[in-house]
């Protein structure tokens, strides 16, 4: 079994057909980091969290900047998707969510979005089945 200390990462690259976005998911124990950078700059951190209702079972998912632009919705928006999908990836687990990004304004559109969305999805679902695994 893997030391649950040390982290297990994935990085990537998006294809040159859309905004260049080197793209980083690191697995923890107690929690999940995941970078998209696509100005070469640390840019806003955002924590997002999912609180589960104990009673119902109900999930809230709560959004935080901690560092950065706070007007821009667009990055909360990442954080709130990527922590709905990694939760119910995560069965059992809910993990929190720290998210690095800096984005361009060409890389503010649906369809980056959708792309980026979906690559770190595949990211962070690989990691998880690789950490079941070992």
């Amino acid at each position: 079994m893997a030391n649950p200390a040390v982290p297990v990462t994935h990085t990537s690259f998006l294809p040159p057909n859309s905004v260049p976005t080197s793209l980083s998911v690191q697995l923890f124990s107690d929690r999940i980091f995941i970078g998209v950078d696509q100005l070469g700059k640390i840019g806003t951190l955002v924590a997002a969290n999912v609180d589960c209702n104990p009673i119902n079972g109900n999930k809230t998912y709560i959004v935080e900047i901690l560092m950065g632009r706070r007007d821009d919705p667009l990055l909360e928006i990442y954080a709130r998707q990527l922590i709905e999908k990694c939760s119910l990836m995560d069965v059992g687990v809910m993990r929190p969510l720290l998210l690095q990004i800096s984005l361009k304004e060409e890389g503010r559109d649906t369809e980056s979005f959708q792309e980026t969305l979906n690559k770190l999805l595949e990211m962070v679902n690989g990691l998880i089945q690789q950490t079941k695994t070992s």
